[in-house]
C-alpha cells in the first residue's frame, strides 16, 4: 500500500507490505516460514550450495542425536504420476517404494549410465543409508503420503520407552515376547503415528516398531555376552545379522556412513542439448575439472596462453543453428532410465 503526503512524497505502509502469508498456512508439512526482516515467505532449500560440494546439510551435520541421514535414491521419474494416483491412500506407501530402483541391480546401473548419471552418483546410491532404511530394513516411512506429493524425506517412527512400563506392570521387560507385545501400548499411540506416516495404516507402524524393539532385545543379549535367540529376529521377518547391521546404521554409524553425498558436476541446461557437441565448447569443463592440473592464473584456467597485449581473449565457439541440431531437442523421444 502506498500513501501520498501533502508534500507529494510517496510512502510505503510497512504493516501492509508483509505478504499474504497464505502459502505458510497452506504448506501441508508446515515447513514454510515468514521472514519478518525481508517480508517474504521462505522455506528450506536443503542447503543446496553445501550439497553441490558434497557436504551434508547444516541440520544433519549439527544434529546432536545423530538422527539425520542423507543419501542418493534412484527412482523412475516416468512413474511418479502413476504412483501418486493410486486410489487407496494406504497404498501410497508401497506405490512410492515401487518407483525406487535398486542401485545394485545391473540393469538399473546400465540405465543410469545411459541417462548420463556419473559413476560417482551410482556408487553413492549403492552406499546410500536411505535405501537401506527404506527398502532393506523397512523402518523408514514417508510423512503424510495421503497428500500425494511423494516427499523424499522419510522418518523412522520413535520407539517409546516401554521397558519401564512393562517392568512396573510386573512382567519380564527383557523377554522379547513380552516386549514385542507391549509395543501396542506405547506412550505415543500407534494411531497417531499412523496418521503421520502411513495414512492410517496401523499395521505398518506396528511392524516398524516391532523391528526396532527386536533389534533392542537382540543387541542386549549380544552385549551381555549371550547368544541371541533366533526367534527374536524371526518374529519380525529378519535374521540376526540383519538386526546387527541395522543396529550399526542406527546407533553407531560413522560420519561417512550417515552422509553419502557425491559432489555435483556441470550440467547442460535444458533447451541447450539440441546444440550437440558444441555445448561442451560453449560451457567448458567447469572450474573443478579445468583447475585439476593446479593452474593458478587465467591462462592456465583456459588451458592455453590467451593473453594478448595484457588482455585476456576468450575463445568464441561456433554454435550450430536449431535447424541442424538433430532430434534431441523438445519433442524428441524421452530416455527412460534412473533419475537422481
Amino acid at each position: 500500500m502506498y500513501k501520498r503526503t501533502e508534500d507529494g512524497i510517496v510512502l510505503v505502509d510497512q504493516d501492509a507490505c508483509r505478504g499474504w502469508r497464505m502459502c505458510v498456512s497452506a504448506c501441508p508439512y508446515k515447513k514454510v516460514y515468514f521472514n519478518h526482516s525481508s517480508g517474504k515467505a521462505e522455506k528450506c532449500t536443503l542447503c543446496y550450495p553445501r550439497l553441490e560440494a558434497g557436504q551434508p546439510t547444516i541440520c544433519s551435520e549439527t544434529c546432536v542425536g545423530r538422527l539425520r541421514y542423507l543419501g542418493v535414491i534412484f527412482y523412475d521419474a516416468d512413474r511418479v504420476s502413476q504412483a501418486a494416483a493410486v486410489e487407496d491412500p494406504q497404498d501410497l506407501y508401497m506405490a512410492q517404494r515401487s518407483i525406487m530402483l535398486d542401485p545394485r541391480d545391473p540393469q538399473v546401473v546400465a540405465g543410469a549410465r545411459a541417462s548420463g548419471i556419473p559413476d560417482t552418483w551410482i556408487e553413492a546410491a549403492k552406499s546410500s543409508p536411505i535405501w537401506d532404511l527404506i527398502n532393506t530394513y523397512e523402518v523408514a516411512l514417508p510423512i503424510h503420503p495421503e497428500y500425494r506429493t511423494m516427499p523424499m524425506v522419510w522418518y523412522v517412527p520413535p520407539l517409546s520407552p516401554v521397558v519401564d512400563e512393562v517392568a512396573n506392570a510386573g512382567f519380564d521387560a527383557e523377554d522379547h515376547r513380552v516386549l514385542l507385545s507391549a509395543v501396542a501400548d506405547m506412550r505415543i499411540p500407534m494411531e497417531y503415528l499412523a496418521g503421520l506416516f502411513t495414512a492410517g495404516d496401523v499395521n505398518l507402524i506396528e511392524r516398524t516398531l516391532r523391528r526396532l524393539a527386536a533389534m533392542r532385545s537382540h543387541m542386549r543379549a549380544r552385549n551381555l555376552g549371550q547368544e541371541p535367540d533366533p526367534q527374536i529376529a524371526a518374529s519380525v521377518g529378519m535374521d540376526g545379522q540383519a538386526l546387527e547391521r541395522m543396529y550399526r546404521l542406527l546407533a553407531i554409524a560413522k560420519y561417512d556412513d550417515r552422509f553419502v553425498v557425491p559432489t555435483t558436476r556441470p550440467e547442460v541446461p535444458r533447451g541447450m542439448e539440441a546444440m550437440g557437441d558444441d555445448v561442451a565448447a560453449l560451457l567448458g569443463e567447469g572450474a573443478p575439472s579445468a583447475c585439476a592440473s593446479g593452474c593458478t592464473d587465467v591462462s592456465g584456467f583456459h588451458g592455453a596462453d590467451v593473453r594478448r597485449n595484457g588482455r585476456v581473449s576468450l575463445p568464441l565457439p561456433s554454435v550450430r543453428s536449431r535447424r541442424t541440431a538433430g532430434s534431441s531437442g523438445p519433442g524428441a523421444p524421452a530416455t527412460t532410465g534412473a533419475r537422481q
